[in-house]
Protein backbone atom coordinates (compact mmCIF):
# COMPACT_ATOMS: atom_id res chain seq x y z
CA UNK A 1 0.00 0.00 0.00
CA UNK A 2 1.16 3.63 -0.44
CA UNK A 3 2.44 5.49 2.03
CA UNK A 4 1.13 9.61 1.51
CA UNK A 5 3.61 12.24 3.45
CA UNK A 6 1.21 14.16 4.85
CA UNK A 7 2.79 13.12 8.47
CA UNK A 8 1.41 12.50 11.82
CA UNK A 9 3.21 13.26 15.31
CA UNK A 10 7.29 13.26 14.93
CA UNK A 11 7.22 12.61 11.37
CA UNK A 12 4.99 9.61 11.26
CA UNK A 13 3.74 8.83 7.68
CA UNK A 14 0.05 8.64 6.70
CA UNK A 15 -1.46 5.48 5.49
CA UNK A 16 -3.49 4.48 3.08
CA UNK A 17 -7.40 5.12 2.70
CA UNK A 18 -7.96 1.12 4.07
CA UNK A 19 -6.25 1.37 6.97
CA UNK A 20 -8.41 4.75 7.68
CA UNK A 21 -11.67 2.77 6.42
CA UNK A 22 -10.31 0.21 9.73
CA UNK A 23 -10.09 3.01 12.06
CA UNK A 24 -13.15 5.10 11.26
CA UNK A 25 -15.61 2.32 10.85
CA UNK A 26 -18.62 3.76 9.79
CA UNK A 27 -20.92 1.30 12.83
CA UNK A 28 -18.43 1.67 15.75
CA UNK A 29 -17.77 5.50 15.11
CA UNK A 30 -21.33 6.87 14.40
CA UNK A 31 -22.24 6.29 18.30
CA UNK A 32 -19.80 8.58 19.46
CA UNK A 33 -21.11 11.88 17.58
CA UNK A 34 -24.46 11.03 18.80
CA UNK A 35 -23.48 10.74 22.61
CA UNK A 36 -21.13 14.06 22.13
CA UNK A 37 -24.29 15.49 20.96
CA UNK A 38 -26.20 14.20 23.35
CA UNK A 39 -23.97 16.27 25.92
CA UNK A 40 -25.04 19.53 24.79
CA UNK A 41 -28.75 18.34 23.64
CA UNK A 42 -29.49 18.02 27.54
CA UNK A 43 -28.58 21.49 28.49
CA UNK A 44 -30.50 23.32 25.29
CA UNK A 45 -33.55 20.95 26.70
CA UNK A 46 -33.69 22.60 29.60
CA UNK A 47 -33.09 25.71 28.29
CA UNK A 48 -36.36 25.33 26.45
CA UNK A 49 -35.48 26.51 22.94
CA UNK A 50 -36.27 25.60 20.18
CA UNK A 51 -34.21 23.62 18.22
CA UNK A 52 -32.28 20.47 16.32
CA UNK A 53 -29.12 19.05 16.53
CA UNK A 54 -27.06 16.55 14.32
CA UNK A 55 -23.97 15.03 14.98
CA UNK A 56 -21.62 12.96 12.15
CA UNK A 57 -18.56 11.37 12.35
CA UNK A 58 -16.47 11.83 9.21
CA UNK A 59 -16.42 9.48 6.94
CA UNK A 60 -13.24 7.78 6.13
CA UNK A 61 -13.03 8.80 2.17
CA UNK A 62 -13.76 12.35 3.22
CA UNK A 63 -10.96 12.78 6.01
CA UNK A 64 -8.50 11.12 3.57
CA UNK A 65 -9.68 13.33 0.94
CA UNK A 66 -9.49 16.41 2.89
CA UNK A 67 -6.09 15.31 4.49
CA UNK A 68 -4.74 14.96 0.89
CA UNK A 69 -6.07 18.58 -0.26
CA UNK A 70 -4.70 20.29 2.62
CA UNK A 71 -1.61 18.31 3.00
CA UNK A 72 0.43 21.66 2.47
CA UNK A 73 -0.96 23.55 4.08
CA UNK A 74 -1.02 21.38 6.94
CA UNK A 75 2.43 20.67 6.70
CA UNK A 76 3.62 24.44 6.46
CA UNK A 77 1.27 25.47 9.03
CA UNK A 78 1.62 22.77 11.25
CA UNK A 79 -2.20 21.99 11.19
CA UNK A 80 -4.68 19.25 11.84
CA UNK A 81 -7.54 18.13 10.78
CA UNK A 82 -9.92 19.20 13.42
CA UNK A 83 -13.41 18.46 12.44
CA UNK A 84 -13.24 14.82 12.68
CA UNK A 85 -16.39 14.81 14.61
CA UNK A 86 -19.00 17.48 13.78
CA UNK A 87 -22.45 18.89 15.45
CA UNK A 88 -24.78 21.50 13.91
CA UNK A 89 -27.38 22.99 16.35
CA UNK A 90 -30.27 24.17 14.15
CA UNK A 91 -32.07 27.36 16.40
CA UNK A 92 -35.55 28.03 15.03
CA UNK A 93 -35.46 31.73 16.53
CA UNK A 94 -32.17 33.82 16.00
CA UNK A 95 -32.45 35.53 18.75
CA UNK A 96 -31.51 32.20 20.61
CA UNK A 97 -28.44 32.19 19.26
CA UNK A 98 -26.49 34.47 21.91
CA UNK A 99 -28.05 31.96 25.16
CA UNK A 100 -26.40 28.90 22.49
CA UNK A 101 -23.74 30.21 22.37
CA UNK A 102 -23.27 30.77 26.27
CA UNK A 103 -24.29 27.24 26.40
CA UNK A 104 -21.52 26.34 24.23
CA UNK A 105 -18.87 27.56 26.44
CA UNK A 106 -20.41 26.51 29.36
CA UNK A 107 -20.04 23.10 28.03
CA UNK A 108 -17.29 22.27 26.11
CA UNK A 109 -13.49 24.05 25.54
CA UNK A 110 -13.58 26.49 22.63
CA UNK A 111 -10.21 27.22 20.86
CA UNK A 112 -10.44 31.20 19.91
CA UNK A 113 -8.36 30.96 17.74
CA UNK A 114 -9.20 28.23 15.22
CA UNK A 115 -13.01 29.09 15.47
CA UNK A 116 -14.58 31.45 12.60
CA UNK A 117 -17.84 33.79 14.15
CA UNK A 118 -18.11 36.69 11.14
CA UNK A 119 -19.17 40.08 12.14
CA UNK A 120 -22.01 41.12 10.40
CA UNK A 121 -21.17 43.89 7.63
CA UNK A 122 -23.38 47.27 7.23
CA UNK A 123 -22.71 47.51 3.79
CA UNK A 124 -22.88 43.89 2.52
CA UNK A 125 -24.54 40.82 2.93
CA UNK A 126 -22.23 37.88 3.16
CA UNK A 127 -23.10 34.38 4.74
CA UNK A 128 -22.37 34.25 8.58
CA UNK A 129 -20.19 31.69 10.14
CA UNK A 130 -20.77 30.38 13.16
CA UNK A 131 -18.21 27.86 13.51
CA UNK A 132 -16.49 26.73 16.81
CA UNK A 133 -13.53 24.20 17.28
CA UNK A 134 -13.86 22.90 20.58
CA UNK A 135 -11.70 19.96 22.81
CA UNK A 136 -12.82 16.44 22.62
CA UNK A 137 -13.73 15.40 26.31
CA UNK A 138 -10.87 12.73 27.15
CA UNK A 139 -13.32 10.00 27.74
CA UNK A 140 -14.40 10.83 23.50
CA UNK A 141 -10.96 10.79 22.81
CA UNK A 142 -10.73 7.21 24.13
CA UNK A 143 -13.55 5.81 22.20
CA UNK A 144 -11.43 6.20 19.07
CA UNK A 145 -8.36 3.75 18.13
CA UNK A 146 -5.31 5.29 19.37
CA UNK A 147 -3.46 4.82 15.66
CA UNK A 148 -6.43 7.68 14.92
CA UNK A 149 -4.40 10.28 16.46
CA UNK A 150 -0.73 8.80 16.23
CA UNK A 151 -0.78 8.06 12.70
CA UNK A 152 -2.70 11.13 11.07
CA UNK A 153 -2.75 14.70 11.04
CA UNK A 154 -5.92 14.70 13.03
CA UNK A 155 -6.60 17.06 16.30
CA UNK A 156 -8.56 15.67 18.86
CA UNK A 157 -11.24 18.39 18.85
CA UNK A 158 -14.34 18.62 17.09
CA UNK A 159 -16.71 21.40 15.08
CA UNK A 160 -19.67 23.08 16.23
CA UNK A 161 -21.63 24.70 13.85
CA UNK A 162 -24.45 27.05 14.69
CA UNK A 163 -27.47 27.89 12.14
CA UNK A 164 -30.88 29.01 11.83
CA UNK A 165 -33.31 27.05 10.27
CA UNK A 166 -34.04 29.33 7.15
CA UNK A 167 -30.16 29.51 6.43
CA UNK A 168 -29.64 25.34 7.08
CA UNK A 169 -30.77 24.30 3.87
CA UNK A 170 -28.70 27.47 2.21
CA UNK A 171 -25.56 26.58 3.97
CA UNK A 172 -26.64 23.03 2.52
CA UNK A 173 -26.11 24.30 -1.07
CA UNK A 174 -23.49 26.15 -0.52
CA UNK A 175 -21.26 23.90 0.96
CA UNK A 176 -21.88 21.04 -1.98
CA UNK A 177 -22.49 23.39 -4.58
CA UNK A 178 -20.18 26.54 -3.94
CA UNK A 179 -17.26 25.64 -1.47
CA UNK A 180 -16.58 22.36 -2.57
CA UNK A 181 -15.81 23.66 -6.44
CA UNK A 182 -14.76 27.20 -5.90
CA UNK A 183 -12.72 26.58 -8.93
CA UNK A 184 -16.31 26.56 -11.35
CA UNK A 185 -17.38 29.83 -9.45
CA UNK A 186 -14.50 31.41 -10.35
CA UNK A 187 -15.56 33.02 -13.55
CA UNK A 188 -19.12 33.71 -12.23
CA UNK A 189 -19.00 36.76 -9.90
CA UNK A 190 -22.72 38.03 -10.69
CA UNK A 191 -23.96 34.04 -9.84
CA UNK A 192 -21.84 34.05 -6.87
CA UNK A 193 -23.39 37.60 -5.95
CA UNK A 194 -27.15 36.37 -6.52
CA UNK A 195 -26.39 33.06 -4.51
CA UNK A 196 -25.13 35.50 -1.62
CA UNK A 197 -28.51 37.61 -2.49
CA UNK A 198 -30.68 34.52 -1.40
CA UNK A 199 -28.83 34.36 2.01
CA UNK A 200 -29.49 37.99 2.30
CA UNK A 201 -33.25 37.04 1.68
CA UNK A 202 -32.98 34.44 4.43
CA UNK A 203 -31.66 36.74 7.18
CA UNK A 204 -34.71 39.24 6.83
CA UNK A 205 -36.91 36.24 6.98
CA UNK A 206 -35.44 34.99 10.27
CA UNK A 207 -35.89 38.42 10.91
CA UNK A 208 -39.09 38.93 10.59
CA UNK A 209 -40.34 35.66 12.19
CA UNK A 210 -38.53 36.97 15.46
CA UNK A 211 -40.87 40.45 14.78
CA UNK A 212 -43.54 39.03 13.69
CA UNK A 213 -44.07 36.90 17.05
CA UNK A 214 -43.26 39.98 18.76
CA UNK A 215 -45.70 41.63 17.49
CA UNK A 216 -48.06 39.36 18.32
CA UNK A 217 -47.40 38.74 21.93
CA UNK A 218 -47.47 42.82 21.76
CA UNK A 219 -51.61 42.21 21.03
CA UNK A 220 -52.00 39.70 23.12
CA UNK A 221 -50.62 41.81 26.10
CA UNK A 222 -53.06 44.81 25.15
CA UNK A 223 -55.93 42.53 25.27
CA UNK A 224 -54.72 41.11 28.58
CA UNK A 225 -54.02 37.33 27.10
CA UNK A 226 -51.59 36.92 29.52
CA UNK A 227 -50.39 33.06 28.70
CA UNK A 228 -50.68 33.40 25.00
CA UNK A 229 -48.26 36.60 25.42
CA UNK A 230 -45.73 34.47 27.63
CA UNK A 231 -46.03 31.79 25.19
CA UNK A 232 -45.56 34.56 22.00
CA UNK A 233 -42.67 36.32 24.11
CA UNK A 234 -40.36 33.92 25.32
CA UNK A 235 -41.07 30.75 22.29
CA UNK A 236 -39.93 28.19 24.49
CA UNK A 237 -40.97 24.43 24.91
CA UNK A 238 -42.98 24.20 27.62
CA UNK A 239 -43.57 21.47 29.94
CA UNK A 240 -46.67 23.01 30.52
CA UNK A 241 -48.45 25.92 28.00
CA UNK A 242 -51.60 26.59 30.62
CA UNK A 243 -51.42 29.12 33.02
CA UNK A 244 -52.82 28.51 36.13
CA UNK A 245 -56.69 29.66 37.44
CA UNK A 246 -55.23 31.58 40.89
CA UNK A 247 -52.20 33.07 38.77
CA UNK A 248 -54.09 34.10 35.94
CA UNK A 249 -56.62 35.59 38.36
CA UNK A 250 -53.47 37.52 39.99
CA UNK A 251 -52.29 38.71 37.19
CA UNK A 252 -55.36 39.86 35.91
CA UNK A 253 -55.98 42.46 38.73
CA UNK A 254 -52.73 43.83 37.98
CA UNK A 255 -51.82 45.46 34.07
CA UNK A 256 -48.95 47.10 35.30
CA UNK A 257 -47.05 43.80 36.66
CA UNK A 258 -47.90 42.55 33.34
CA UNK A 259 -46.81 45.30 31.21
CA UNK A 260 -43.55 44.72 32.98
CA UNK A 261 -43.75 41.21 32.20
CA UNK A 262 -44.13 41.89 28.38
CA UNK A 263 -41.52 44.21 28.49
CA UNK A 264 -38.43 42.12 30.50
CA UNK A 265 -35.39 40.41 28.21
CA UNK A 266 -36.00 37.13 27.82
CA UNK A 267 -32.48 36.17 27.70
CA UNK A 268 -31.74 35.80 32.03
CA UNK A 269 -34.82 33.62 32.85
CA UNK A 270 -33.60 31.39 29.59
CA UNK A 271 -30.35 31.06 31.05
CA UNK A 272 -31.16 30.02 34.45
CA UNK A 273 -33.62 27.10 33.14
CA UNK A 274 -30.42 26.14 31.31
CA UNK A 275 -28.30 25.82 34.16
CA UNK A 276 -27.90 23.09 36.71
CA UNK A 277 -29.48 25.55 39.45
CA UNK A 278 -33.16 24.54 37.53
CA UNK A 279 -33.06 21.04 38.18
CA UNK A 280 -36.42 20.29 40.01
CA UNK A 281 -38.10 23.24 38.91
CA UNK A 282 -40.40 22.63 35.74
CA UNK A 283 -40.46 24.81 32.97
CA UNK A 284 -44.14 25.71 33.15
CA UNK A 285 -45.78 28.72 32.54
CA UNK A 286 -46.19 29.34 36.37
CA UNK A 287 -42.81 28.62 37.03
CA UNK A 288 -41.18 31.27 34.14
CA UNK A 289 -43.24 34.13 35.49
CA UNK A 290 -42.28 33.28 39.50
CA UNK A 291 -38.75 33.08 38.17
CA UNK A 292 -39.02 36.14 35.87
CA UNK A 293 -40.58 38.08 38.98
CA UNK A 294 -37.19 36.83 41.46
CA UNK A 295 -34.89 37.49 38.79
CA UNK A 296 -36.01 40.78 37.23
CA UNK A 297 -38.86 42.23 38.74
CA UNK A 298 -38.88 41.50 42.27
CA UNK A 299 -42.44 41.68 43.35
CA UNK A 300 -43.24 41.52 47.16
CA UNK A 301 -46.99 40.26 46.54
CA UNK A 302 -45.56 37.50 43.62
CA UNK A 303 -42.74 36.46 45.72
CA UNK A 304 -45.31 35.47 48.45
CA UNK A 305 -46.89 33.23 45.68
CA UNK A 306 -43.37 31.86 44.38
CA UNK A 307 -42.55 28.04 45.13
CA UNK A 308 -39.59 27.95 47.97
CA UNK A 309 -36.93 25.87 46.13
CA UNK A 310 -37.29 28.68 42.93
CA UNK A 311 -36.76 31.19 45.62
CA UNK A 312 -34.00 29.59 46.98
CA UNK A 313 -32.44 28.87 42.66
CA UNK A 314 -32.86 31.62 41.91
CA UNK A 315 -30.66 33.55 45.11
CA UNK A 316 -28.28 31.44 44.13
CA UNK A 317 -28.34 32.12 40.37
CA UNK A 318 -27.88 35.91 41.28
CA UNK A 319 -24.98 35.27 43.70
CA UNK A 320 -23.15 33.01 41.31
CA UNK A 321 -24.11 35.79 38.12
CA UNK A 322 -22.45 38.60 40.90
CA UNK A 323 -19.20 36.18 40.91
CA UNK A 324 -18.78 35.57 36.96
CA UNK A 325 -19.35 39.59 36.44
CA UNK A 326 -16.52 40.16 38.78
CA UNK A 327 -14.32 37.65 36.66
CA UNK A 328 -15.34 39.36 34.09
CA UNK A 329 -14.46 42.68 35.16
CA UNK A 330 -10.92 41.57 36.00
CA UNK A 331 -9.63 39.87 33.15
CA UNK A 332 -8.47 42.95 31.02
CA UNK A 333 -8.30 42.04 26.97
CA UNK A 334 -4.96 43.73 25.19
CA UNK A 335 -5.91 44.79 22.38
CA UNK A 336 -2.46 44.26 20.26
CA UNK A 337 -2.46 40.05 20.94
CA UNK A 338 -6.62 39.92 21.38
CA UNK A 339 -5.31 37.58 24.87
CA UNK A 340 -6.72 38.17 28.33
CA UNK A 341 -4.42 38.85 30.36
Amino acid sequence: MQNITCGGKGGVYMNGLEELQKLLDKEKMAPVGKDLSLVMQKKLKKSGIYFRIFARVKEAASVYHKLEWKKQEYLEKNKKLQDVVGLRIVLYYMDDIPVCKEMLRNTFAIIEKDSHEDIPKVNEFNPLRMNYVCRMPKEFVDRFPKELWENYRIDQTFEVQIRTTFSEGWHEVDHDVRYKHKEEWEQHYELSRELNGIYATLEICDRSMVNLLERLAYRNYKSMQIEAMIRNKFRLRFANSAISVPLLEFLQKDQELVKTLYRLEREEPIRFFASDLSDGIPLTIDNMVFVCNELCIERKDLEDRTPMIIREKTEKWKQRRKEQEKTSINMKKDIDTGFFL
